[in-house]
């Protein structure tokens, strides 16, 4: 078996990566988004503290909604998402019916999507998604909202 790489792997010319997380601790719950171009510049990040009410699946679905509301305020049109909780990934995914209230948001959020030329979500190794969780542990450890534009 080869290991995967670790590090980045940039986006198609033109594209824009979206990276997602979410973190949690006792009565705490953190997302952070995370916007970088082709050539790996940051344009821009935040990170949300939640209530401690939801579950990882909501928090993650906040992260992936908050990414979507970010690059449509950026005016990105072709847009890479990605996340590195398989359970989100695999459900966003599929469009087969799910009559939970998370698949009805789910698939409210993946109506989001037809703002842009280009979107995809796709699940990533949680390696490669240590900047959004550092994030996420910042803002947890702070207790507070992070909001970064360049």
């Amino acid at each position: 078996m080869v290991p995967s790489s670790q590090k980045w792997e940039k986006p198609p010319i033109i594209f824009i990566k979206v990276y997602v997380d979410a973190t949690m601790a006792v009565g705490i719950m953190v997302f952070g988004v995370i916007t970088q171009d082709w050539e790996g510049f940051v344009l821009g990040r935040c990170a949300s503290v939640k209530g401690n009410h939801m579950s990882v699946e909501w928090v993650e679905l906040d992260a992936l909604i908050e990414g979507i509301t970010m690059a449509h305020s950026y005016n990105f049109d072709k847009i890479i998402f990605e996340s590195d909780y398989v359970s989100l990934v695999n459900r966003f995914r599929k469009n087969h019916v799910d009559i939970t209230i998370l698949g009805h948001k789910i698939k409210d959020t993946r109506g989001m999507l037809e703002i842009f030329i280009s979107a995809k979500v796709n699940w990533i190794d949680r390696n490669r998604n240590k900047v959004a969780d550092s994030l996420c542990n910042l803002a947890l450890s702070n207790h507070c909202n992070l909001t970064f534009d360049m």
